[in-house]
């Protein structure tokens, strides 16, 4: 009698235990709030020369304390690319709340005037099915801008 209660005492902390993980991992894949919100993007300049720097500014919500990933690229008219050092943090830099962010991307020499963009890939993990499998997206943020011949003013 008291082998087989020990037998269901295992079977319950088994079951449980399995039940539990299903739980938590359910619970994991539920959570797919976007932890940040970009209300506005915009340039501080719109035409820039090869060679110089492109400042754009970003009003962001910081919605919950989530690790982020941003994979960043410049692409020209002339199919030229310049990936920019990557964006990441384990919590928003400046705390939680809305802040107006600046940021400035070097545009390279070999790039030709006409129109170029800016293209920002976010990645977000709130936990670690998100960390490791799933992470949070939200569609890129691309910013049109045109590069202008050296020689002529850039407009500031």
């Amino acid at each position: 009698m008291s082998l087989r209660l020990f037998g269901y005492a295992c079977l319950a902390i088994i079951a449980g235990a399995i039940v539990s993980t299903a739980l938590l991992i359910a619970w994991w894949a539920a959570d797919r709030a976007l932890p940040v919100r970009v209300h506005y993007s915009w340039l501080a300049t719109e035409n820039v020369t090869p060679g110089s720097y492109l400042h754009i500014r970003q009003e962001v919500e910081y919605v919950r304390d989530c690790r982020a990933h941003v994979d960043r690229v410049v692409y020209d008219s002339h199919t030229h690319r310049y990936f920019p050092e990557d964006i990441d943090y384990e919590r928003p830099p400046q705390g939680l709340g809305t802040h107006v962010i600046t940021f400035k991307i070097w545009v390279p020499e070999d790039f030709q005037p006409g129109p170029a963009f800016y293209r920002a890939t976010p990645l977000y993990a709130c936990n670690m099915l998100q960390r490791y499998y799933w992470p949070i997206t939200r569609p890129d943020t691309v910013i049109e801008f045109d590069i202008v011949p050296k020689g002529v003013e850039a407009a500031q």
